[in-house]
């Protein structure tokens, strides 16, 4: 096993201190001058302690509590590495092995767990060289009988492992080997009926719905395990069996997150990265998944651990977003034309309405509104039925310049394309029913005002209209 190293060592515990835990090793063959103790984390891996080593021994102790987890021995200058399981935060046991045969050698005083997890990998690796021979000989026979024999003794190999990996479990529920082993079990799917395609979907809504049979998400120790044994798992089921719009992800992470809740670390962790994850997302409309986590975990009081401004922040900024969220009416709001009459986006009337806040200082909308222009000319000769919505955003002394920014980038003058400004000082309030903070801010809305889809580049509107009406390509 290797372990690339790009981590930095915490922290050195005082030798002096009081030992909460204590973990004695020899290793013959080893003969470099210090080793690590480290442990996993999620998607990553940190190293904890040091030790220096004499004639292959070795003492890792400290006077902190170590927190259940599979914890590693990294081993330079090549950064091997080996698993020790911790069940209790206090553990005092011993180790002793060969170094380049550690699967094969590695004994336990006064830790069962880790004499079983061992036990199994030995076993485990006694099969795999049996597997291996077995696969040599079916590759060079032709023998279809030989090749029967082989096979079945391939399957009868599968089953004694698995009828091995299964008492393990049976005998040992509450061990972390036998946690890491569960995890590792197929889910077992049964005989459906139907075509094909009603055969798959029936196998797909099964498999999603056991998928953590063999993961308790309420364990905290599954924090500190190999990151495909936790983290990978609850990101696939995420990211791979849930399809990819706002509703179903909301579902699968408030499922998830509720069967974390009793793993108070866990829970945490994973409740932070799904929101930073979603306030991050550039894909559009997954900000519906921020505003549901923030208002309904942090708003809700779930989030206890997050200071009273930051926690402010947080909800402030999904409420501002809530509004504008695909799938909800667009706010109404009032500005003005050039001659000062008012316009209310309620009075636009059109099968489609593309809404778009910009400013003329912006460098962006420099470039980004002839562009538009040239997207309307497109798909006005398609009889598209889409109209312009533009908005300078500037207020007060600074809203004159948007009508200059009119004339200079062409925008007055086009059919079904209605320019405004707030000449009112703000009366509009677009910025925050809009929620505002840059330009350009694209909205496309219904025929009801409904918004279904946002924060698009021109170069996205022509995508989105292209896929929508079938109308003509650019250019």
């Amino acid at each position: 096993m290797r372990f690339l190293i790009s981590l930095i060592l915490i922290c050195f515990i005082a030798a002096t201190a009081q030992s909460q835990y204590r973990i004695e090793g020899e290793l013959a063959g080893y003969d470099q001058s210090e080793i690590y103790l480290g442990y996993y984390y999620a998607d990553k891996q940190y190293l904890m302690d040091t030790s220096q080593v004499e004639k292959g021994k070795l003492v890792f102790e400290g006077s902190d509590t170590l927190k259940p987890g599979v914890y590693i021995v990294v081993m330079p200058p090549d950064n091997s590495y080996f698993q020790l399981m911790v069940n209790e935060g206090n553990p005092n046991f011993s180790f002793a092995g060969e170094k380049d045969r550690l699967e094969q050698t590695l004994k336990f005083d006064n830790s069962p767990d880790n004499q079983l997890f061992y036990e199994n990998l030995a076993f485990i690796g006694e099969q795999r060289k049996i597997v291996e021979e077995l696969r040599q000989k079916m590759e060079i026979t032709e023998d279809e009988q030989v090749k029967t024999a082989l096979e079945e003794k391939l399957e009868a190999i599968n089953l004694e492992v698995t009828s091995f990996q299964k008492e393990l479990v049976a005998k040992n529920p509450d061990g972390l080997t036998a946690t890491l082993v569960r995890s590792g079990f197929n889910i077992e799917l049964p005989k459906f009926e139907g075509t094909e395609e009603e055969v798959q979907r029936q196998r797909y809504i099964y498999y999603k719905k056991h998928y953590f049979d063999n993961i308790d998400l309420s364990d905290d120790r599954l924090l500190r395990t190999p990151q495909h044994v936790f983290f990978d798992r609850v990101y696939h089921y995420i990211e791979k069996l849930t399809p990819q719009h706002p509703d179903s992800i909301i579902v699968s992470l408030d499922y998830i997150l509720g069967k974390m809740e009793p793993a108070q670390e866990a829970y945490r962790y994973f409740l932070i990265e799904f929101l930073n994850k979603y306030a991050q997302s550039k894909i559009v409309g997954m900000d519906a998944v921020y505003v549901h986590l923030a208002l309904q975990y942090y708003g809700n009081g779930k989030a206890p651990w997050v200071d009273e401004s930051q926690l402010k922040k947080i909800i402030s900024n999904a409420e501002d977003a809530s509004p504008t969220l695909i799938g909800k009416v667009a706010p109404n709001f009032v500005v003005q034309q050039k001659d000062g009459s008012n316009i209310s986006l309620a009075e636009v009337k059109a099968l489609y309405i593309v809404l778009v806040f910009w400013a003329h200082d912006c460098s962006h909308c420099q470039t980004s509104m002839p562009e538009l222009v040239e997207f309307h000319k497109n798909f006005q000769e398609s009889d598209s039925g889409i109209q312009v919505f533009s908005v300078c955003t500037k207020l007060n002394s600074d809203e004159p310049p948007c009508w200059d920014f009119v004339t200079e980038k062409n925008l007055e003058g086009l059919p079904d394309w209605i320019n405004a400004s707030d000449q009112l000082g703000g009366r509009s309030y677009m910025h925050s029913l809009y929620n505002i903070k840059k330009t350009p801010k694209m909205f496309v809305l219904d025929g009801e005002k409904r918004i279904i889809t946002k924060d698009l580049s021109v170069e996205q509107l022509y995508e989105f209209f292209e896929q929508t009406l079938d109308s003509p390509t650019k250019g």
